[in-house]
């Protein structure tokens, strides 16, 4: 069964849960990677400590979509967001046809503040200069996914499972022959998280999971879904524990 309770605290990561479905506000994500001399790099920006909603993570540029954001449909509006934020947030301007839609997610519907959110790929030169505003983001540096998961586990760069599952995924495609053709070539996946509360841990369930649809983390068969515990997050993907 899926637990239903009020709030979930993890360092810097607050979860806020209503008793009532609240509407997902539209959302955008830009994922930029570069290729510099220890490989593939994405960026990272750190949020101000003292905001409100998720203080001191480590994110995507990214931010709701505006009504002045245009478009012709909710996925080129939500294009423009993210080329928005992006510039707002770290001073770096990319055209709407650079973004590939990469991924979308729904906020789970037991979460007070939600969003649903694309996220898009953008490939930028390893000479661009990132500007962070000072405000809502204050620090900004370049990881190798796989490096920055790591830093994730070890507890030195907090983060939320959109943005774990996101690096996750980035690598995996990555050692392939063009992480750009994958991504293009590929139905974006949806992540519609069921959230399920056990002891001290907190479990989203993705689609593909075994227990997706009742909850029951015993569930025999396949396993697609983030665990969380004092703050640190472990995806397991779909092609794991299948």
């Amino acid at each position: 069964m899926f637990s239903v309770w009020t709030a979930c605290r993890f360092p810097s990561v607050v979860l806020e849960f209503s008793g009532e479905v609240q509407p997902a506000a539209p959302a955008a994500t830009a994922i930029l990677v570069r290729e510099a001399s220890a490989g593939l790099e994405v960026l990272l920006l750190r949020r101000n400590d003292t905001l409100e909603h998720m203080p001191g993570i480590w994110v995507f540029p990214g931010g709701k979509v505006e009504p002045d954001d245009s478009g012709a449909d909710d996925m080129t509006r939500a294009c423009a967001a993210a080329c928005r934020e992006l510039e707002e947030e770290a001073g770096i301007s990319i055209a709407p046809a650079a973004m590939t839609p990469f991924s979308h997610w729904l906020t789970p519907t037991v979460v007070k503040r939600r969003f649903a959110t694309w996220f898009f790929l953008a490939r930028v030169s390893d000479t661009v200069t990132v500007s962070v505003d000072g405000q809502e983001i204050v620090d900004h540096q370049w990881w190798r996914p796989d490096e920055a998961v790591a830093a994730h586990h070890d507890g030195a760069l907090s983060m939320t499972p959109p943005t774990l599952v996101s690096l996750h995924d980035i690598e995996t495609l990555a050692k392939g022959a063009s992480l750009d053709a994958a991504v293009s070539d590929r139905e974006p996946p949806c992540f519609f998280p069921k959230v399920v509360r056990e002891a001290d841990r907190m479990v989203f369930l993705y689609p593909g999971d075994a227990a997706y649809d009742t909850g029951d983390l015993d569930q025999v068969g396949s396993v697609h879904r983030t665990t969380g515990a004092a703050g640190i997050f472990r995806y397991v993907p779909k092609s794991e524990g299948a």
